[in-house]
C-alpha cells in the first residue's frame, strides 16, 4: 500500500482496521498502551493509546510517527528475544 504522507490519523485508522479485521487476534494498540504505562508511566487517558504516544513523543522531543515507530520497534524486538 502506498501512503503519500504518514500522519497520526492514518496510522491510527490502519491499526484500528487491522485489529478489527484480525477478529481480536492482534492487539497492537493494547501492547503499545501497556508498554508505555509499564516502561514510562504514561497512563491511558481520554485520547487513548494515540494520546499516550503523543505524550511519549513530547517527552522525547520527536514527532508522533517517529515515537510510534520507536515504540513498536522496541515491542517487536522484545517479543523476538
Amino acid at each position: 500500500m502506498y501512503v503519500y504522507q504518514l500522519e497520526k490519523e492514518q496510522v491510527v485508522a490502519f491499526i484500528t482496521g487491522f485489529e478489527t479485521g484480525s477478529g481480536g487476534e492482534v492487539n497492537i494498540s493494547e501492547q503499545v498502551s501497556e508498554w508505555l504505562k509499564t516502561e514510562h508511566r504514561i497512563t491511558k487517558s481520554n485520547p487513548g493509546w494515540p494520546g499516550q504516544v503523543q505524550q511519549y513523543a513530547d517527552q522525547k522531543g520527536i514527532g508522533w510517527f517517529n515515537a510510534f515507530n520507536e515504540i513498536v520497534s522496541t515491542i517487536l524486538h522484545l517479543q523476538t528475544q
